[in-house]
């Protein structure tokens, strides 16, 4: 069931957790309260939350073994993922599991150079306009886009079949790339509809949550009605809506917000101050 790299990782991460909680323990302060005579009672709250309250003693060394403890967990988690790049594994998957096809080069098309250009469009805009959540938003994508993008180059060339690639990649990708990109998209859209109900006022506010409504329904429509569609074409609809919402979003935080009736609002007020302090 697990691999050698697993055991061998897994093993380090724990060495690396226990040597941690040893750690804290040990280089706690000697002169402060303490349990059974030698356990520093702030050194148990510093190692349950990591640090963040309590004692751990010396914070170096207790930060190199924790992060040693996660880099290895990490590893691990991936090398049983991919089964150690094992053949006779990656095998399995295939018609003929006692032999290994021959790797070929990738056929399906990919959306990630496209999806990396708008990333840097994103970052290079909040650079620019100096808005901090802009760059993060498009470092966020390029770093999406970088784990994605080396997951189906892996996948596209591991076997000769492109149906066990395609196994493979949903094996490995599907569990956390699903609700990853989801919650990221969710929000980069959230965003970009913010930037344009703050530019649009009065009626144009309305208007733009009127077509914003009416867009999202269509697709959702299409989607439960139009199953026979298949689910590239319904990707790419998707994908289409939210590269338009993500781009008017951004030009709608560029320019200058419009002057609706807040503003005529504002004047009058100012007009009526003005007035009385004439008077």
């Amino acid at each position: 069931m697990f691999t050698p790299g697993f055991k061998y990782f897994g093993g380090l991460a724990a060495f690396g957790l226990i040597a941690a909680l040893v750690y804290g323990l040990s280089s706690g302060d000697a002169t402060g309260p303490d349990y059974f005579g030698f356990v520093d009672r702030n050194a148990i709250v510093g190692l349950i939350s990591l640090g963040w309250k309590g004692n751990v003693g010396a914070a170096s060394g207790f930060i190199v073994l924790i992060f040693m403890s996660m880099s290895a967990a990490l590893v691990g988690g991936t090398a049983v993922a991919f089964r150690d790049a094992d053949v006779e594994s990656v095998a399995e998957l295939g018609d003929t599991p006692s032999v290994m096809p021959f790797a070929q080069r990738p056929t399906a098309p990919s959306w990630w150079p496209a999806i990396t250009a708008i990333g840097v469009g994103v970052l290079l805009v909040g650079l620019v306009m100096d808005t901090k959540a802009y760059w993060i938003i498009g470092l966020v994508l390029l770093s999406v886009v970088a784990i994605e993008w080396a997951l189906s180059s892996w996948a596209d060339r591991s076997t000769g079949d492109a149906t066990t690639n395609a196994a493979l990649r949903d094996r490995v990708g599907a569990s956390f790339e699903i609700p990853v990109l989801g919650l990221a998209l969710g929000a980069v859209l959230a965003l970009s509809i913010s930037r344009m109900f703050l530019w649009g006022t009065g009626n144009a506010a309305v208007l733009i949550a009127g077509v914003l409504s009416v867009v999202i329904l269509a697709v959702a429509l299409l989607a439960v009605f139009k199953p026979q569609i298949g689910r590239r074409t319904i990707s790419a609809i998707v994908g289409v809506v939210a590269v338009a919402i993500i781009a008017l979003g951004v030009v709608t935080a560029v320019i200058e917000p419009r002057v609706g009736h807040h503003g005529d609002e504002h004047g009058e007020e100012s007009h009526a101050e003005s007035t009385v302090e004439g008077e």
